[in-house]
């Protein structure tokens, strides 16, 4: 009788790697492992993002049995299916929906609102922000047509947390985090936890850990990812709009997602000022206040919209 013996094939790839390490370490596959990692900075990105993937599809790991209980030569298949489901479940979180029902959220210019979900999470709308809320056996799912929301999860590995734009995704399972969508221009930040954001259009994905920033815009192959400043863009929280060093025409566009009148910079020059303030979001009058003292500039009330410009025979605005 003849015997042959099915020698394992080292992983190549961060979904290969991550599944044969599922099955248990030992020094010399931890060697090779950072052997593998060091070769690369990529590969470290790489591989978390598989730890999350496997973490967000909790369904899929309960259908892998354990690599160590099986024998040699079926562990080194089990292990390459294994990677194969994962880079499956990140091209497209394939997931079957249970039918259920919807709510939809909206809020008005300058409001703000919490609302405590089936499972436990929170999320807080801040202004001209619209949400569906669609909650399934497999999954929670949150549908951001456009606005701001913060996101407190609770823990829940089978039904992993969906907050699902047009310009793309963020997937988590229990974790903080505020994502952000106008202008064409999507936001996440992560306060705490990992989130993982994905391209709508190419479904390429990019791991966002704690204090740090996603973002995307269309054209974009994935999103870009750098440190976030947590203070300035949780500040909506309390109400508060920080600026530092700011060009005034973007702390108009922003001050104006809190009032029912657009506030806009009459000439090109005056939008390019640079200013540093701490506002109240809302609070026309303290904005008044500050552009006069700062700037000796006021606001005029312009048809539906208001204008900041220099002093002059057209009456100022005071709210």
């Amino acid at each position: 009788m003849i015997g042959f013996h099915l020698r394992r094939r080292r992983p190549t790839s961060a979904a290969e790697w991550f599944a044969a390490r599922r099955g248990g370490s030992n020094p010399r596959l931890d060697r090779q492992f950072q052997a593998w990692l060091a070769k690369d900075a990529a590969r470290g990105e790489e591989y978390a993002l598989c730890e999350i993937i496997w973490e967000v599809s909790g369904e899929a790991a309960h259908q892998v049995p354990e690599p160590r209980r099986l024998p040699h030569a079926a562990a080194a298949l089990h292990w390459r299916a294994a990677a194969l489901a994962i880079a499956a479940t990140a091209a497209g979180f394939i997931i079957w929906f249970w039918p259920s029902a919807t709510q939809t959220w909206v809020t008005a210019p300058g409001e703000q609102r919490t609302l405590l979900l089936e499972d436990g999470s929170s999320v807080t709308l801040n202004t001209r922000t619209r949400i569906t809320v669609r909650f399934t056996h497999r999954e929670r799912e949150i549908a951001l047509q456009g606005g701001e929301a913060y996101f407190d999860v609770a823990r829940d590995a089978s039904r992993p947390f969906t907050v699902r734009t047009s310009l793309g995704s963020a997937h988590a399972v229990g974790t903080r985090f505020n994502v952000y969508l106008a202008d064409r221009r999507l936001a996440v930040t992560t306060e705490e936890g990992r989130v993982l954001v994905a391209n709508a259009a190419t479904n390429s994905g990019v791991l966002v850990e704690a204090g740090r920033q996603a973002e995307l815009r269309p054209g974009m192959p994935r999103a870009i990812v750098e440190p976030a400043d947590l203070t300035a863009t949780l500040n909506w929280l309390t109400r508060r709009l920080e600026v530092d060093d700011e060009p005034l025409g973007s702390v108009l566009e922003d001050f104006s997602r809190y009032t029912t009148m657009s506030i806009r910079a009459d000439t090109p020059s005056i939008a390019a000022l640079r200013v540093s303030a701490v506002l109240h979001t809302g609070d026309v009058a303290a904005l008044e206040a500050t552009l006069k003292g700062a700037f000796g500039l006021v606001l005029e009330r312009r048809g539906s919209e208001l204008v900041v410009t220099t002093p002059g025979t057209d009456e100022a605005m005071s709210p």
